[in-house]
C-alpha cells in the first residue's frame, strides 16, 4: 500500500491496494490513514454492491436507507447519485452529510460507476484546520454556542416531490427529523481534534443569538471554510473511490458538467453522538 498526501491539511491517494480484498493488517493501515488524512482516494477499484457494503461494515454499522435519495434496487443501503440527460444536478452546497440527524454519520464510501469526460470534481475541507485557524478568543466564544440543523435545504430540490394530498415530501419527512442542535465545537472521538461543526446546507441558525447576529457569525465562519488552503480537490474517473471522515470534513460537488451522464454509489456508516 502506497500513501501519497495531497495537501497540507487534508487528503491522500492510496495506491497498490484493492478494496475488495483488504487484509486485516492492510485495513489497520488504511484506517490510520483515514483518521490522519480525513479523506482517502483510490483509482481503478472493482466493487460489487455486496463488496461495497462489506467494506462499509468494516468501518462500523451502516446507516439505513436515505430518506430522499434513490438507491440500488437490490441494496437499499447503497445510495445512487445520478445525473442523466434532461436530469441535471441541483444546486450544490458545502455540506457535512446528514447533520439534520441527532447522530450524523461517521463516514461515507463513494464509488464512481461512470462520470463525464471532464468536470464534476468534488472538494473536501478539513474543519479541524478551519477551527485551528481561528483566534483563541473566537474559539472560546464559539465553545459556548450550538447550532440548529434541519432538512430545509431539500425543500424544493429535485428530491422533493408532492404527494397526492399536495404535501411536500420534505415537509412530511420533517416530522420524522425534527430540528436538532449540535455544538459548534466538536471533539473528534478518536483523534481528539477540535472541529468546527457547521455546514452551509443544513445549519439553520445559532442558538442564543438573534437572527442578524447568527447570520453574520455563520457567514464569517463559512467564509473561512471556503479558503482553498483547507481544501483538497478530486477529479473522478470511472471506478474511483473516495472514503471520508464525515465528523471532521465538509465537501462540495462541482456541478459544471450540465446533464452529462454521471453515476456514483454511496455507502454511509453510522456515527457517534456529537
Amino acid at each position: 500500500m502506497k500513501i501519497t498526501p495531497l495537501s497540507r491539511h487534508i487528503g491522500a491517494e492510496i495506491s497498490e491496494l484493492q478494496l475488495h480484498s483488504v487484509s486485516d493488517r492492510e485495513f489497520d493501515q488504511l484506517y490510520s490513514a483515514f483518521l490522519k488524512h480525513k479523506v482517502l482516494f483510490f483509482r481503478d477499484q472493482e466493487l460489487t454492491p455486496d463488496q461495497h457494503l462489506a467494506l462499509g461494515k468494516r468501518f462500523g454499522a451502516l446507516e439505513p436507507p436515505h430518506p430522499f435519495f434513490p438507491h440500488v434496487s437490490s441494496h437499499p443501503q447503497i445510495v445512487v447519485i445520478e445525473t442523466s440527460r434532461g436530469n441535471p444536478p441541483g444546486e450544490s452546497f458545502w455540506h457535512t452529510d446528514m447533520t439534520f440527524q441527532s447522530i450524523p454519520p461517521k463516514c461515507s464510501i463513494l464509488h464512481a460507476q461512470y462520470v463525464p469526460e471532464s468536470g464534476g470534481d468534488t472538494l473536501w475541507c478539513s474543519m479541524a484546520a478551519v477551527w485551528d485557524s481561528l483566534s483563541d478568543s473566537r474559539k472560546q466564544y464559539l465553545k459556548e454556542l450550538s447550532a440548529c440543523h434541519q432538512l430545509h435545504a431539500f425543500k424544493g430540490s429535485r428530491y422533493d416531490k408532492t404527494t397526492d394530498q399536495g404535501e411536500s415530501i420534505v415537509d412530511k419527512k420533517s416530522d420524522q427529523y425534527p430540528p436538532v442542535f449540535h455544538p459548534l465545537r466538536y471533539i473528534h472521538p478518536e483523534t481528539q481534534e477540535e472541529v468546527l461543526f457547521i455546514n452551509e446546507q443544513f445549519t439553520r441558525h445559532i442558538n442564543r443569538l438573534n437572527v442578524e447576529e447568527g447570520e453574520a457569525l455563520l457567514s464569517e465562519l463559512f467564509t473561512v471554510a471556503r479558503r482553498e488552503e483547507f481544501h483538497v480537490r478530486f477529479s473522478w474517473q470511472p471506478r474511483s473511490v473516495a472514503i471520508w471522515d464525515n465528523r471532521v470534513t465538509q465537501h462540495f460537488a462541482v456541478t459544471d458538467y450540465g446533464d452529462a451522464p454521471r453515476k456514483l454509489h454511496r455507502v454511509t456508516v453510522k456515527g457517534e453522538s456529537v
